[in-house]
């Protein structure tokens, strides 16, 4: 399902050095081309000018209308309520996606390779999309959260915390009656549905904007900048990710990921904590491409004890690290001599110590985390939003269980609840055992096949999670997806998950002017938002699902032909 179907001149790998080139070793062996003299500065040209235009597309479209300081202190205010829902007002929201989606799969698609480039170059290169990147989330620090209020609901969970000792799990908002900020929640029946890695963070966050005053504009700038700082860290980890397994896609994956729009916007103007569940994915995937494997389940169960998905990744990735034989660190015995040096591969009492000590700091990781805040299962968040469903095809499921088969609501939300879940925990358990039957990785070659198919089980699992599990969609999931596409280096992948994102935005749409134009029933609606969100992307899945076939088909005829002629 992840081919590449077009020719893309990043997604062929040489290992052979050009002419010209004088060629460095890593402590991997592996081969870095670099062309002196040669820099492709004019290359650089198009990403810097399609940065500016984002840059001011950013501004006008989302800062200016929605700006912070104009309406942080009317509660519960979100898109609909400041721009009216008007056709002009939809018009310019439109407008703003299509901009930067353009100059984005633009500055994605031409930026150059690294791979025959030079250090300065590298560095100027990446310098230029990380600052541009760094703007975006400036300006957009100063935009109303206009697609949720979860920032503000996250904020007041944090003064339970914080400021009243209570617990968040256990804990609804609204019994802090006197605290000024509750009107600004929406969700005051219910505790926190999120994990005791965010509701620590959130709680010291929320001890810091204390000491600087403990005002509602003060709570709001620290909150956006923590996870500002988790999407810095999660840029980095996707650049040294890819310097990693696929170097000549080292830039043009930091853009896919950093100058993603919907990523930007919901990180940097709604203050998403997904932010922080990415850092915990792409640790995960960095820790594996750099053989740290006792660290790789405990970064899962991290990323899980903030929100839970990530915990669906782990049989992936333990079967990933039982089959990665490859000794990374270099032998320095017999060196000195001249002596070739003979690597003894990783043997199974080795993989299973690192299976075996990442489960065990990965459990007693949730003990401790757990711990101030354990008052029996009710303390797992994610378990008080199971009978949420909207905006997803679980929900049309229900729907038509529950209408069209007038099948009990208990009933059918636990049948497409359980179905849902067991549909991932297939496809996860599936893609595990694909990894797994593949053998052992003996050699470099082999362990670069390894990794490939380890992160396009992830991205696939991740994927169908989100396509056709998640009972309640929202837009700001999908920086999940996102965040695991570029490690994949491949087109089609790309092609798919920035189609899906559309998707995501279409969402907005749906929700914040078609349902307001047409009063249309909750029924209709949600059939609109389903249609909306994963139209594009399943037809194109589909597509490539038919493309790898018809090519599989025509090989064995090519090779038939070849062989006659000979």
């Amino acid at each position: 399902m992840s081919q590449t179907l077009a020719h893309d001149p990043a997604d062929i790998i040489s290992h052979a050095p050009e002419p010209g080139t004088r060629v460095t070793t890593g402590e991997q062996g592996n081969f870095s081309p670099v062309t002196q003299g040669q820099e492709p500065w004019l290359a650089l040209m198009p990403v810097v000018v399609l940065g500016g235009i984002s840059a001011i597309t950013y501004y006008i479209g989302f800062v200016r209308p929605y700006l912070l300081k104009d309406y942080y202190k009317q509660p519960l205010m979100d898109l609909a309520k400041i721009n009216g829902h008007t056709p002009h007002s939809a018009n310019d929201w439109a407008l703003t996606w299509i901009v930067l989606f353009a100059c984005y799969y633009l500055a994605f698609r031409l930026c150059p390779a690294e791979i025959s480039a030079t250090r300065l170059f590298r560095r100027v290169a990446i310098g230029i999309v990380c600052g541009w990147a760094a703007f975006f989330c400036i300006s957009m620090v100063f935009m109303y959260p206009v697609g949720a209020a979860d920032l503000f609901d996250q904020i007041f969970r944090a003064r339970l915390l914080s400021h009243y000792g209570l617990n968040p799990f256990t804990t609804n908002p609204n019994v802090a009656t006197g605290d000024p900020f509750l009107q600004y929640v929406a969700w005051s029946g219910d505790p926190s549905p999120y994990g005791p890695v965010w509701e620590s963070l959130a709680g010291g966050t929320s001890w810091l904007a204390r000491l600087a005053g403990d005002g509602l504009w003060q709570n709001l700038t620290l909150f956006k900048t923590l996870v500002l700082v988790a999407y810095g860290v999660n840029v980095a980890l996707t650049y040294w990710i890819l310097r990693e397994v696929r170097p000549e896609w080292a830039l043009r994956g930091t853009i896919f990921f950093a100058w993603n729009p919907l990523v930007v916007f919901e990180v940097a103007g709604n203050g998403h904590n997904d932010s922080i569940v990415v850092t915990f994915l792409l640790l995960a995937v960095y820790l594996f491409v750099r053989a740290r494997h006792s660290a790789v389940i405990p970064a899962l169960m991290a990323g899980a004890l903030t929100k839970f998905v990530p915990a669906i990744l782990i049989p992936i990735a333990a079967a990933a690290i039982w089959r990665d034989r490859v000794r990374r660190k270099p032998l320095t015995e017999g060196r000195e001599a001249g002596v070739p040096v003979r690597r003894r591969q990783l043997g199974n009492f080795e993989a299973f110590s690192s299976l075996a000590v990442g489960a065990v700091v990965a459990l007693g990781l949730a003990l401790v985390m757990y711990a101030p805040f354990w008052k029996g299962p009710e303390s797992i968040g994610a378990l008080g939003r199971k009978g949420l469903f909207t905006a997803s095809i679980p929900k049309v499921v229900l729907d038509t269980l529950e209408q069209a088969l007038d099948v009990k609501s208990e009933t059918a939300q636990a049948i497409v609840r359980n179905g849902a879940f067991g549909l991932t925990v297939l496809v996860a358990l599936g893609l595990g055992t694909w990894v797994l039957v593949k053998g052992n990785a003996r050699t470099p070659e082999d362990r670069q096949a390894l990794v490939g198919r380890t992160l396009t089980s992830f991205y696939e699992t991740i994927f169908f999670y989100l396509a056709f599990a998640t009972l309640w969609f929202q837009p700001w999931y999908l920086m999940w997806l996102i965040a695991l596409t570029a490690p994949v280096a491949r087109l089609a992948n790309a092609n798919r998950t920035i189609l899906f994102c559309i998707g995501g935005v279409l969402n907005y749409f749906v929700w914040d002017y078609l349902w307001l134009w047409n009063h249309a029933s909750m029924r209709d609606i949600q059939v609109t938002a389903a249609m909306a969100v994963y139209t594009l992307p399943l037809f194109y899945s589909l597509y490539l699902l038919a493309a790898g076939i018809i090519n599989r088909n025509r090989r064995p005829k090519q090779a038939s032909a070849i062989a006659q002629v000979s």
